[in-house]
């Protein structure tokens, strides 16, 4: 349950990001973005396929 509540959580994020991003064509977001991204993704393969 939990793995599901944090995918869900990621995907959100992901939806804020493109949605913020869409506004801009300045690369420092695009950089920080794809940064918070790849930040949150092993806490949340660690919530759906760990213990």
């Amino acid at each position: 349950m939990l793995g599901v509540l944090v995918a869900l959580a990621f995907f959100v994020l992901v939806a804020y990001i493109v949605r913020t991003l869409r506004a801009t064509t300045r690369p420092a977001p695009v950089i920080i973005a794809t940064t918070v991204l790849i930040g949150a993704l092993p806490p949340i393969l660690y919530a759906i396929y760990g213990p």
